[in-house]
């Protein structure tokens, strides 16, 4: 999670977004499961254990050091612009295919690929316009990112078991911690992502109103520089009254992984009873997690690993339902 300074509104919109993931994620999850059977779903599923979990870590850190190594030699975006473009045709592929065949519900057979021709196509057009209009409107991101989230939490959790899926979380969230603090490449792909506007982030924008007596020294020097040689920031600096208040960029922006896992975990937890209780309550272990970070955030403003304060979260939710299992 990366920031510049954290207000009510960015705060509102972050959790707004997460929430959305999670429970359209969830959604399709149980409308994928609608009338099958717990033998048929242990059946299709293609992931059981913890060694999986661990070779997918594997390839994410590999990727991570390819992606970090190649933005520091490569110069230009289309290389990193065609690789979200192929995240995204593919998310929005199972997404909006999954969505078109919850009416005939034909979910897992759209998944396991007996779905109609019709279906795939739909799915396929719709990732490709997506491509298309983010490039055309850089205001689509957070959608495009969002959507890519729900795309490959959801396929996640379908594919993992409950153990597995809890497994790959807490390596994930280990990888996080050293990646952010100890090498802090992720900081660095991160701020590739801003910087070339790319759906791998969310982000929650304003300018606000800060008293000069709020400001750090840092800040304040900033202000000043900014003010004297920038006209743009001058014209904003006529929105406030200048000799009191400064206009500060207050902005916060989440991995798409830290919108994803959760959703992974929320969706094989679907699958241990099939009920979407103990799902509820992931989510809502998520969320006090995704609360608990911005809450540091708003104290520390600097750049912070998501996914362990997270499943901080959802580990308490998981003890918490537990203990009230026997009432359910």
């Amino acid at each position: 999670m990366e920031l510049k300074r954290i207000e009510h509104r960015q705060l509102v919109q972050i959790m707004a977004i997460f929430a959305i993931v999670q429970f359209g994620g969830l959604f399709l999850a149980v409308s994928a499961y609608s009338g099958v059977t717990y033998s048929e779903i242990t059946q299709v599923q293609a992931v059981s254990s913890g060694s999986s979990a661990a070779l997918l870590i594997i390839y994410i850190v590999a990727f991570s050091a390819m992606f970090v190594i190649i933005s520091r030699i490569y110069k230009g975006n289309k290389l990193f612009l065609f690789l979200e473009a192929y995240i995204i045709f593919i998310a929005s592929l199972y997404m909006f295919g999954m969505l078109l065949s919850i009416p005939g519900g034909g979910v897992m057979r759209f998944l396991y690929g007996s779905g109609s021709v019709w279906e795939y196509a739909a799915g396929a057009a719709i990732g490709v316009l997506l491509v298309f209009a983010k490039n055309k409107i850089p205001r689509l991101r957070n959608t495009t990112a969002m959507i890519a989230s729900i795309g490959v939490g959801t396929i996640l959790g379908i594919t993992f078991s409950f153990t597995a899926a809890l497994i790959f979380m807490i390596i994930l969230a280990v990888y996080d911690f050293i990646a952010v603090f100890i090498t802090k490449h992720m900081i660095t792909i991160a701020n590739a992502a801003i910087s070339m506007n790319l759906s791998f982030m969310v982000t929650a924008n304003d300018i606000e109103a800060v008293p000069f007596g709020m400001l750090s020294k840092e800040e304040y020097s900033t202000y000043i520089k900014a003010a004297k040689g920038d006209k743009a920031w001058g014209r904003i600096a006529k929105r406030f009254n200048i000799s009191k208040y400064a206009p500060v960029s207050a902005s916060v922006g989440l991995g798409t992984g830290d919108l994803a896992m959760p959703l992974m975990l929320a969706v094989s937890a679907y699958k241990v009873y099939l009920s979407f209780t103990f799902s509820i309550f992931i989510i809502l272990g998520a969320v006090l997690g995704l609360f608990i970070t911005m809450m540091i955030l708003r104290n520390y403003r600097r750049a912070l690993p998501a996914i362990p304060p997270l499943l901080f979260g959802i580990l308490i939710s998981i003890g918490v339902y537990m203990l009230l299992m026997p009432f359910f």
